[in-house]
């Protein structure tokens, strides 16, 4: 069936589905679906086509702004507003691995119950539905889409999973490890490439930068953050060590030696080195 004032395809049974959705949003519930597939396999696509015929049907506003790369900034739009559209992309969900996974998990929590207190409908576009908290799957979720290509070579095929057959996928995968789409689908169909008929050819640069933008952020929230009065002081340290090291006519090899005697081992005198002659670091007190 070709849907909304964009005339893009969308699947009958599937269209049925966020018909529903929007019934129960106009009794005050909110919808969490969940969108999963390996990497390239169209989940942003999905996403951005269910989006905005919900956005078309319901009136809700729904553009880039609404797409979402990074959990904390989508957290605080959750919180601060009500009734939105909202799209969380996979962009940074590579990211579901051993060294963010608690962190992750507990932000997705606290997603939830901001969700219903206000009233959002939102589509969660992540690699493995499996890594999102139990809760969240089993309790909260109205639906899953995983998105594939049949015999790896055909985009743009789906499977839908209504809550019941979604908690049993999950039950299954607890059980055995392995995820049985095909056994569990409640049906399945195909989509479209939304994104070129929604958004014009500046907007889906505007996409494009703001995941880039994403991307490269991975990881800096873990970089340590020195505070000002901590520089200032590791500063003065750097300009001691230096006066010290020219009144007693040292080389920066033998200085270090004597820094590690005395306990000090967190300084390279390579890179306080390299400070001293980029001028950063001056030997004058």
């Amino acid at each position: 069936m070709i849907v909304t004032d964009k005339k893009y395809y969308m699947d009958d049974k599937y269209k049925s589905k966020l018909d529903l959705m929007i019934k129960r949003m106009k009794a005050t519930d909110d919808n969490i679906m969940v969108v999963d597939g390996d990497e390239g396999q169209g989940k942003t696509e999905m996403a951005m086509g269910t989006c905005y015929y919900i956005s078309e049907k319901t009136g809700r506003k729904y553009d880039i702004d609404n797409i979402f790369f990074d959990l904390d900034k989508l957290i605080k739009f959750a919180s601060s507003t009500k009734g939105q559209i909202i799209h969380f992309d996979e962009a940074v969900l590579g990211l579901l691995i051993t060294k963010w996974q608690d962190k992750l998990q507990q932000k997705f929590l606290t997603l939830a119950m901001v969700a219903r207190k206000k009233k959002h409908f939102m589509v969660l576009c992540i690699p493995k539905f499996h890594r999102l908290p139990q809760y969240l799957i089993e309790e909260r979720t109205i639906g899953l889409v995983h998105v594939y290509s049949r015999n790896n070579i055909e985009k743009g095929r789906f499977c839908y999973y209504t809550k019941k057959n979604k908690n049993a996928l999950y039950l299954e995968w607890r059980k055995s490890k392995v995820k049985k789409y095909k056994e569990h689908r409640s049906f399945w169909g195909t989509f479209p490439i939304a994104s070129i008929k929604i958004f014009t050819d500046e907007q889906n640069k505007e996409y494009e930068e703001k995941k880039d933008e994403a991307i490269l952020a991975i990881g800096s929230d873990d970089k340590p953050k020195e505070n000002t009065q901590s520089k200032k002081w590791k500063d003065q340290r750097n300009k001691l060590i230096v006066y010290i090291k020219d009144r007693m006519g040292l080389k920066y090899t033998e200085m270090e030696i004597e820094l590690k005697k005395n306990g000090i081992d967190d300084l390279t005198m390579e890179g306080l080195r390299s400070a001293y002659r980029s001028g950063s670091v001056s030997s004058s007190l």
